[in-house]
């Protein structure tokens, strides 16, 4: 909900103007209160309409933002940061930060490992992080180690 909620929906009828608008006031509002989830909601809605647009440094900046912010949120929550670190590692790979995204692709692996083991079951991000480390060692030229990450995926869930 909020304003967030208002600029994702202002999204989805092709309103990207007045969305950018409402994302700017709530992370305004967040960061002069302190709300950090709504600075952080903020800047991924606006990173998001960044790289749409193709502005892909002031996206990066507005992601690294989010992903600051994320750790400090008032819901004490890990989402907040699982999904900074989703949209900055799979910016990172189009824009090819490959120096930036190296110690982003373990930080990401190990948080949504640990959201699979809360949850008891496999969980989207850990899947996404999988595949923005596949996608890292294929840029790096080093298939065989985004492979081994599969592999060592499906032996801990059991599946020869």
């Amino acid at each position: 909900g909020g304003l967030c909620g208002v600029a994702h929906d202002l999204i989805l009828l092709e309103r990207e103007g007045e969305a950018g608008r409402f994302f700017r006031k709530a992370r305004e509002i967040g960061a002069a209160h302190g709300f950090f989830s709504i600075e952080c909601r903020a800047c991924l809605g606006l990173a998001s309409l960044a790289m749409f647009e193709e502005r892909h440094e002031e996206a990066l900046e507005l992601y690294r933002n989010a992903l600051a912010a994320a750790p400090l949120n008032e819901e004490d929550t890990t989402s907040y940061e699982r999904t900074a670190l989703n949209h900055l590692t799979r910016a990172l790979v189009v824009t090819h930060g490959l120096d930036e995204l190296e110690p982003l692709v373990p930080r990401y692996r190990d948080a949504a490992k640990a959201e699979t083991r809360r949850r008891g079951c496999l969980c989207y991000d850990e899947l996404q992080s999988l595949l923005s480390a596949a996608q890292f060692h294929e840029a790096r030229g080093c298939p065989q180690e985004a492979e081994r990450e599969v592999r060592a995926l499906l032996e801990d869930r059991g599946t020869p």
